[in-house]
């Protein structure tokens, strides 16, 4: 792609001759890495980011092993606004120098974090509004730009001064052993020509691309908006005159970031970007020579919309977000460790081949099931209670009345017997029209039949009177063991019924064992053989409920 410098540059200009200089990804290194990142012991795509961000530097660096950046340089810029006396800022202009002089001294976040990652921290007053005493780099162009509400913030001459300041930075940086460069910047009020640049690069409104900096509240927001459009519209910046565009509404510090970043392109090393006044000055070199995207690496989201904009319209990722709007740099010396892991796992991570591990690629993926049961498994309920001790109430409860649910009746009816017709009567009455009746002593049939709708069986009580009598239980010998065999075979084809059933089931039964033992054979019976169906159907069960004077309670 051909740069976008005007005729006013000289072409023997630092500027001309770095742009010159710059070419795009090595083609073949980005391949290698690619090919590389499908062999190694992983998912493809699984370190996601990582991996994107491991070729990338194949293609900055022009080689496979890449080399892993370890000798970062922060460039960090100052310079103040004229724009400033418009109110977009709540911050006095002196914090610009003050800080610098804390930065100097150590005691400022991106001072923290370089000490922290091992980074030479060079600060370099570019446009601050008062010379600082303190040991940082002097290479003012002019002491602070013009209010860019009321025209251009600069000459076209001074922006070109300010973007060799940031390229020369870069150069120094690099020919001293810097194998990274990272971006930094500080100066209040910043970030309304960073907005008025990102509304030129990406074509976005003013109102889509301005944030409330360092700390407005609302209302001063929507007056920094209007300061922002006021200032396109007075300067009429072109995207496709980014040097223009630069001179007439950006700021000193801008403009060398951009020249830090152009200088690092240039030498074909990664520089990280911080912030919305970093994107902005991203945008503006990537608008000078669009090859440079290829060597910026793009550092976190930040609370900025100009940020979001920016990482779109370069149509690369922000690596973090921590919600900051710092700036300074720090969320760009904070990326370091991610990038260099990208390295550390394309350079050092098995291949299949290697770890002789099998890769899917060559050999296939193994066979898929024909079917797949993804069904839950069924729940199997059983409730106790005395006589009207509220167990039938709330077993169906547990069922929903707006589907389809098979109640299994096990008493016969009787129409000679009016109270126990009444009863019948009542329990239908108070089932939803949506569940369908089986009045049935095969309850193993119901729970095995090819059917997904849940199962109510009541009672149990009832369906061991009937068993008994099917098996002559009641009219037996005493001695007598054969209706034992019977009953036996019965109670345990329902456990196993249950047991297999791929449907929900509740069972409903008496419990007869708490109260006094009954003066009849038949009495005792019935009392021992319930007793003995209730254990055996408890121990198949998922979950064992008494209810007692309405009330129920889980046993297990």
């Amino acid at each position: 792609m051909m740069a976008r410098l005007s005729e006013s540059v000289s072409a023997e200009s630092l500027l001309a001759r770095t742009v010159r200089g710059i070419r795009g990804a090595d083609a073949k290194a980005l391949e290698a890495a690619r090919a590389r990142q499908q062999v190694l012991t992983k998912p493809e795509g699984s370190l996601g980011l990582l991996e994107d961000l491991s070729i990338r530097l194949a293609g900055m660096y022009g080689q496979v092993p890449v080399p892993v950046p370890s000798h970062p340089v922060v460039g960090l810029f100052a310079g103040d606004h004229g724009v400033w006396a418009q109110g977009v800022s709540p911050d006095p202009q002196e914090i610009t120098t003050q800080q610098m002089v804390n930065m100097a001294a150590g005691g400022a976040a991106i001072s923290v974090l370089s000490r922290q990652m091992g980074a030479q921290l060079w600060i370099t007053d570019v446009g601050a509004l008062h010379e600082v005493d303190a040991p940082i780099r002097q290479r003012c162009v002019r002491r602070g730009t013009d209010d860019i509400s009321q025209g251009p913030a600069m000459s076209t001459d001074e922006a070109v001064q300010a973007l060799e300041v940031g390229i020369e930075t870069g150069l120094e940086a690099v020919e001293g052993g810097a194998d990274i460069l990272v971006t930094g910047e500080m100066g209040i009020a910043n970030t309304t020509p960073a907005s008025a640049l990102i509304s030129v690069f990406t074509g976005c409104s003013p109102a889509e691309v301005t944030g409330k900096g360092a700390g407005s509240d609302d209302r001063r927001h929507q007056h920094k908006i209007g300061v922002v459009s006021r200032a396109l519209q007075v300067n009429q910046p072109d995207a496709d005159h980014p040097v223009e565009a630069l001179a007439k509404v950006g700021g000193f510090e801008h403009a060398a970031m951009a020249g830090y970043i152009l200088a690092a392109a240039s030498r074909r090393v990664p520089v990280l970007i911080d912030g919305v006044i970093a994107c902005s000055a991203a945008l503006t070199a990537t608008a000078i020579c669009p090859e440079v995207r290829d060597f910026i690496i793009t550092s976190h989201a930040g609370a900025e919309p100009g940020i979001t904009a920016s990482t779109s319209a370069l149509g690369l990722p922000a690596l973090l977000d921590l919600g900051m709007r710092l700036g300074e740099g720090s969320g760009a010396i904070l990326t370091l460790p991610i990038v260099q892991a990208s390295a550390h796992i394309l350079n050092e991570m098995a291949t299949f081949e290697d770890a002789d591990v099998t890769d899917i690629k060559v050999t296939g993926e193994t066979d898929l099931p024909d079917a797949l049961d993804t069904s839950a498994p069924p729940c199997r309920v059983l409730v106790l209670g005395g006589a009207r001790s509220g167990k039938s109430t709330f077993a169906e409860s547990r069922l929903p009345h707006g589907s389809r649910v098979t109640y299994v009746a096990t008493s016969e009816r009787n129409p000679d017997d009016a109270e126990w017709e009444e009863r019948i009567r009542l329990h239908r009455t108070r089932r939803p029209a949506t569940w369908q009746t089986v009045e049935t002593k095969d309850i193993a049939s119901v729970l095995l039949a090819d059917d997904d709708s849940p199962v109510l069986v009541d009672c149990l009580g009832v369906w061991i009177t009937r068993i008994l009598d099917e098996v002559g239980a009641w009219t037996a010998d005493p001695g007598d063991g054969t209706w034992q065999k019977s009953l036996r075979s019965r109670v345990d084809e329902l456990t196993d019924a249950i047991r297999r059933t791929r449907r929900d089931v509740i069972l409903v039964s008496n419990e007869v064992g708490m109260g006094v033992v009954p003066d009849t054979p038949a009495g005792r019976l019935f009392r021992d053989e319930l007793g003995r169906l209730n254990a055996a159907v408890g121990q198949v069960c998922d979950e064992v409920w008494m209810c007692v004077a309405g009330v129920p309670k889980r046993w297990a």
